[in-house]
């Protein structure tokens, strides 16, 4: 199923977006028009009212009948309003009977037919309703009681109607041509925003395993964009030199299997090549147990790289007291050391202990004391433990060869050994320190090294500490 591109789903979610926000803004228009006609027509209706309520003043007559209070020029005025209106009034008939007059601009008092007596101001603006219209809708009426008086102004809503209509037609009119400019606007705003996008697209696509080399201009124009292109880039340096890494690390093993490989068919042929006596058959075969003991010691560490490559190595965490396994780690460094003028010596306190795995810490200290052993032609290798806030620090140091500037950043690279030949002679492949820092992170910890050429190393396993020492011991080590 094809996808979307992400050019038209923006386009398509803008459009609808405005849409959504063209029609309200319509509706918005539409209402509040409707709203603005009503009050301007009620002001209208209103001033209308004022002047007719003043104007009042000047009848004066409570029955009726003609007054000497100017009707003629009362009835001008009324009649230069200019509005429809109509003036009602209740009072008694001759005869006693309540009954409603409308007055007309010659000022006579004249009946209402139809108007009971009881009839309330509702009733009257009904029949003056259908009086000036069969549409009864069509006009507007606002009443007002001054006195005796009920005040009746009658307006035609139509031009209101209409105009709002015209501005009804004219909104919804215009929203399909509001869209269609929404769109294109939408479209050329999002083709230039989504531009630095594609020229990356573009640069990554070009970029192959031959070219990880490369990297991606930075600067884009768009910060996002900027941040993606530089973090490609980043991911970039960490492929070309796990790439640097995998050749260097296939070109290295494949040697140092090629090399216990040529070793063993050589002593096999020499040993098939004529008759060889007893003891020499036994040295070509005890030479064969050496390399098979060092390829199969090879092949188990770069399995054990592998599964932590992979994530699927697996640490305990559990309590251990320092001292006994310090002690157990300089024992096998005394052995380590015989024939030489070399000596362990431990330093921990009793009560310290951490949190780790005890076979994986022990094997990281067999490793370093191994090679201050090896590198350390006399002195003294100490082993000792302090408390570093909440971790502990293991740290083994010695006053052996030690390393140059340069060679230290690589001693934890697979294959590396700061003397190729030495190493090989004491069965070394150059895994051990990557061994080790490995089981270090896993644990939850930290291997770090210093050195000086001709002054000697010092490698510290950091782990965290534990609270308190365990209550039961197993084995060398304590266990939760």
């Amino acid at each position: 199923m094809s996808e979307q591109g992400l050019s038209e789903a923006l386009v398509e979610r803008m459009a609808r977006l405005s849409l959504r926000t063209l029609a309200i803004y319509a509706s918005i228009l539409i209402v509040s028009s409707a709203v603005l006609s009503a009050l301007s027509l009620r002001h209208s209706m209103g001033r209308t009212a004022d002047v007719i309520e003043s104007l009042l003043g000047l009848y004066a007559d409570p029955g009726g009948a003609r007054t000497p209070v100017a009707p003629a020029m009362l009835a001008d005025q009324l009649v230069g309003v200019g509005s429809r209106f109509v003036i009602t009034r209740r009072s008694a008939d001759d005869e006693g009977t309540r009954r409603t007059y409308f007055l007309t601009t010659d000022m006579p008092a004249k009946a209402i037919d139809g108007i009971s007596s009881d009839a309330g101001a509702s009733d009257i603006s009904e029949v003056i309703r259908k009086a000036l219209s069969a549409r009864g809708w069509q006009y507007q009426l606002l009443h007002r009681t001054v006195g005796s008086f009920d005040v009746f102004v009658a307006t035609d809503r139509t031009p209101y109607v209409l105009g709002l209509l015209g501005i009804s037609t004219a909104a919804l009119a215009l929203l399909p041509v509001g869209l269609s400019v929404a769109r294109r606007a939408t479209r050329d705003t999002v083709a230039e925003a989504l531009d630095p996008v594609e020229r990356v697209r573009q640069q990554i696509a070009r970029i192959g395993p031959d070219s990880l080399d490369v990297r991606l201009a930075s600067p884009t124009g768009l910060r996002e964009t900027s941040e993606i292109a530089a973090t490609v880039n980043e991911l970039l340096v960490r492929m070309e030199r796990a790439q640097r890494g995998l050749a260097s690390f296939t070109a290295d093993a494949s040697h140092e299997l090629r090399t216990p490989l040529t070793y063993m068919r050589a002593q096999a042929q020499w040993a098939l090549d004529g008759a060889r006596s007893g003891d020499e058959l036994r040295d070509a075969l005890a030479g064969v147990l050496v390399e098979a003991d060092r390829m199969h010691r090879m092949l188990e560490g770069l399995l054990l790289l592998a599964r932590g490559d992979s994530r699927e190595l697996e640490a305990r965490r559990d309590v251990m007291l320092v001292a006994p396994l310090l002690a157990d780690v300089a024992e096998v460094g005394h052995g380590m050391a015989v024939g030489k003028s070399v000596t362990v010596e431990v330093q921990a306190s009793e009560a310290l202990a951490v949190l780790g795995d005890q076979d994986h810490t022990r094997q990281i200290l067999l490793n370093l004391v191994s090679n201050a052993v090896r590198h350390t032609a006399t002195g003294r290798i100490l082993v000792q433990a302090e408390p570093a806030g909440e971790s502990v620090d293991i740290v083994v140091s010695d006053p052996g060869i030690g390393m140059t500037p340069e060679e230290l950043p690589k001693i934890f690279e697979r294959f590396y050994r700061v003397e190729p030949s030495r190493s090989r002679a004491h069965g070394g492949a150059g895994l051990g320190l990557s061994i080790a820092r490995l089981l270090a992170e896993f644990q939850g910890g930290t291997l770090t090294a210093q050195s000086r050429h001709g002054e000697g190393s010092r490698f510290t396993l950091r782990l965290p500490r534990a609270a308190s020492p365990p209550l039961d011991v197993i084995g060398d080590a304590p266990r939760v």
